[in-house]
C-alpha cells in the first residue's frame, strides 16, 4: 500500500495512516511517500516494511551496511547523521511531553566518530558463521562485519576462520590499545590457529566462563583514571561519548560533596568523581565489577571510595550516613519501585539518572517529580545510528 509518513515513533519507525489505522512503517522518514508491506497486523494498528520509497526525504541517503534491510541493528542508516539527531531530539521531546514533563532545553550531542565506536559486540554463531539474530526473531542473519565496531573488532571478525566453532555466541571487547578479548559461549570444540596471536592483540580468550588463554579482563586508561575490566563487567561502549559525560556532570560537583553510585559497575563514574568530591560510595551486584572496582581504587590511589557488593533495592537501606548528591545508570528495565522509594524518602538534594531507555527512564521520573524538578538536561549519542538515545537528567530537590 502506499502511505505518507507523517513523523517517527521511538523506535525509529514512521508512522502514517491508514483509514484510520495507525501504521507503524520500518526504514520510512518523515515526509517520505512509499509502498508498504504488512509484516504484522493488530486491532488497532499494523507495522509495515517500506519496499519502494516514491517521494524520497532531502536527508535520505543510501545506507553504508550491505546489511541494512536484515539485521535492523541502524535504524538511522537511511539518512544523514545530522538529520538522525535531529530525529532523536523530537523522540525525546514527544516522550517527555506525552507525560506532561517539562524539559530544559537541550542538545544531543554528537558522537565522534560517528561510525566504528563500538568498543564490544556481541554476535551468534551458527554452522561456522557469525552474526546476529534479526529483530524480535531468532532468524539468523550471518554477516562478515559491523562498521559500528571499532576497526580492530571488525578485523577479528574477518579472521573468525583462525579460532571458528559451529553453534553458540562471540562476545569481543577491546581497549584503546586495540587489546582484545574473545568471550566465547559454546559446547563445541575450538581450534586456535597460531596466526591469530600473531595478527591480533589477543589478551585473553574466555569459553564458557572459563580461562583458556592470557587473562579475562582488560585495562582502560580514560579521564585520568585507569580502569581494570574483568570480560563480563559493564563498561560503556562508546569512549567518546562516556568522555563527554564524565565532564558534563564534573561540572555539577564541590569538594564538600557525599556521592552515592547505585549500579557503580568497574567504578567508572566513582572514581573520577572521587578526585573531586569529599568521599563516594559505590554499589553494583556483579561480583567480578566489584573486584575490578576494587582492584581500581587501588590503582589510583583513592582512599575516600567504597564499594559494596549486592543489589541496589537490598544495600540501600542499610546505609547509615547521609548524601549531597546520587548518581543512577541502571539497566535497561530503569528503577525497581523499593529504589524509587529510598530516593523520595531520602530526599538528597541532587540526582544524576543516566539511562538509554528513554521509556524507563520517562517513567521512573513521573514518580519522582513528586519531590524533584528538572534543572538541566542533555541527550548524548552513545550509540550513533541506532534507536537507543542516552539521556541524562539531572534533577533538584524542590
Amino acid at each position: 500500500m502506499q502511505l505518507k509518513i507523517e513523523t517517527i515513533d521511538a523506535f525509529g519507525r514512521g508512522i502514517a495512516h491508514d483509514n484510520g489505522q495507525v501504521c507503524f512503517v520500518k526504514k520510512a522518514l518523515p515526509n517520505e511517500t512509499v509502498i508498504a508491506t504488512v509484516i504484522s497486523e493488530k486491532k488497532k494498528y499494523k507495522v509495515l516494511d517500506s519496499s519502494q520509497i516514491i517521494t524520497a526525504s532531502p536527508h535520505r541517503q543510501l545506507s553504508y551496511c550491505p546489511y541494512s534491510n536484515k539485521c535492523g541493528g541502524c535504524t538511522y542508516d537511511i539518512c544523514n547523521y545530522a538529520y538522525s539527531l535531529k530525529l532523536k531530539k523530537e523522540i525525546i521531546q514527544n516522550q517527555f511531553q506525552h507525560q506532561n514533563i517539562e524539559l530544559p532545553n537541550f542538545q544531543i550531542i554528537k558522537s565522534e566518530p560517528s561510525l566504528e565506536y563500538r568498543n564490544k559486540i556481541s554476535l551468534k554463531v551458527e554452522n561456522y558463521k557469525i552474526g546476529f539474530y534479526e529483530e524480535k526473531t531468532h532468524h539468523f542473519i550471518s554477516i562478515d562485519n559491523c562498521l559500528l565496531a571499532k576497526k580492530c573488532l571488525q578485523n577479528i571478525m574477518h579472521d573468525f576462520s583462525l579460532f571458528s566453532f559451529k553453534e553458540g555466541s562471540l562476545t569481543i571487547r577491546c581497549n584503546e590499545k586495540e587489546e582484545i578479548l574473545l568471550i566465547i559461549d559454546t559446547q563445541e570444540q575450538i581450534k586456535i590457529a597460531e596466526t591469530l596471536m600473531k595478527k591480533h592483540k589477543i589478551v585473553g580468550i574466555i569459553k564458557n566462563k572459563q580461562l583458556l588463554y592470557g587473562k579475562p579482563y582488560l585495562y582502560e586508561q580514560k579521564n585520568n583514571v585507569l580502569y581494570k575490566i574483568s570480560y563480563n563487567a559493564f563498561f560503556q561502549i562508546n569512549n567518546d561519548i562516556s568522555n563527554k559525560i564524565m565532564n558534563y556532570l564534573l561540572k555539577y560537583l564541590n569538594k564538600n560533596d557525599i556521592v552515592l553510585d547505585l549500579y557503580c559497575g568497574v567504578g567508572f563514574f566513582s572514581l573520577k568523581m572521587a578526585k573531586y568530591v569529599k568521599k563516594v560510595l559505590g554499589i553494583e551486584v556483579i561480583q567480578n565489577a566489584i573486584i575490578d572496582a576494587l582492584k581500581n581504587k587501588q590503582l589510583n590511589n583513592l582512599e575516600n571510595v567504597t564499594f559494596l557488593l549486592g543489589k541496589v533495592e537490598d544495600k540501600i537501606d542499610k546505609i547509615a550516613f547521609s548524601f549531597t548528591k546520587v548518581i543512577i545508570d541502571p539497566p535497561r528495565s530503569g528503577l525497581d519501585k523499593k529504589t524509587i522509594l529510598f530516593l523520595l524518602k531520602k530526599e538528597i538534594p541532587t540526582i544524576f539518572y543516566i539511562s538509554c531507555n528513554l521509556e524507563t527512564l520517562v517513567r521512573d521520573i513521573t514518580f519522582l517529580k513528586e519531590k524533584y524538578t528538572i534543572e538541566a538536561f542533555q541527550a548524548f549519542d552513545m550509540f550513533a545510528y541506532t534507536k537507543h538515545i542516552e539521556c541524562v537528567c539531572i534533577l533538584r530537590l524542590h
